[in-house]
């Protein structure tokens, strides 16, 4: 356990670093949908950083206790990481929770349960790298937090590429991007489906398609 110690520090690092940028840029006026992006890409960081150099338990845990250090900072002391959350938003989203939690059944079900960490790592990058471009994208086009054509280009570029990097066959990916981006588009503060968060939505979906289209094609590996 104590050699895994400094590939912690680097995870937890990451995350860290990247509240407190998306505070730094908050308090600068930078609008809440694009300083909370920034957490987006910090947190992409550290998934990877976590797939990298970490097991998947250490990767559980971490998510779990990240969680709840962002849900007790909400219920008492919101303005903690008000770039990502607390004062930010309403109170009633969890939207900065969710994006470490869903990391937990990603986590357990690709990469503990069934030897994929490509499909999880993925699935996560899908939201923290594809979904944060569209902040930056709705920033500079329609200066306003709003769904578009053009933010959901972007992101399909991204989780794209994301996929391109991970996933064989690679259509797999290609498929599961374009439910990723469905998902962003359809779920969450400005889409039509507003029960569930696009951060919980995006990764599920994703990791979903891919497992079933693995499955389907042969290429779970799974054994008989």
């Amino acid at each position: 356990m104590m050699r895994d110690l400094p590939a912690v520090g680097l995870v937890a690092g990451l995350a860290l670093a990247g509240l407190w940028v998306s505070n730094f840029a908050y308090d600068r006026g930078v609008p809440h949908y694009v300083s909370r992006k920034i957490g987006h890409a910090a947190g992409g960081l550290s998934f990877l950083a976590a797939f990298a150099f970490l097991s998947s338990v250490w990767s559980m845990v971490l998510a779990a206790i990240f969680g709840a250090i962002l849900y007790s900072a909400r219920l008492l002391r919101p303005a903690t990481f008000r770039g990502v959350g607390g004062t930010g938003r309403s109170r009633a989203t969890m939207a900065e929770i969710w994006f470490v939690w869903v990391a937990v059944p990603v986590t357990f079900v690709s990469w503990y349960w069934l030897h994929r960490p490509d499909i999880a790592v993925t699935s996560l990058l899908f939201m923290a790298w594809g979904d944060g471009v569209t902040g930056v994208v709705r920033a500079r086009i329609y200066h306003q937090p709003i769904k578009g054509l053009w933010g959901s280009l972007a992101m399909l570029c991204v989780c794209l590429a994301v996929a391109f990097a991970f996933i064989h066959p690679f259509w797999v990916g290609a498929a599961a991007s374009v439910v990723a981006v469905l998902a962003e588009y359809l779920y969450g503060d400005n889409g039509s489906i507003k029960w569930a968060d696009d951060n919980l939505a995006v990764p599920l979906f994703g990791m979903a398609t891919m497992l079933l289209l693995m499955l389907l094609s042969g290429n779970l590996g799974l054994e008989a």
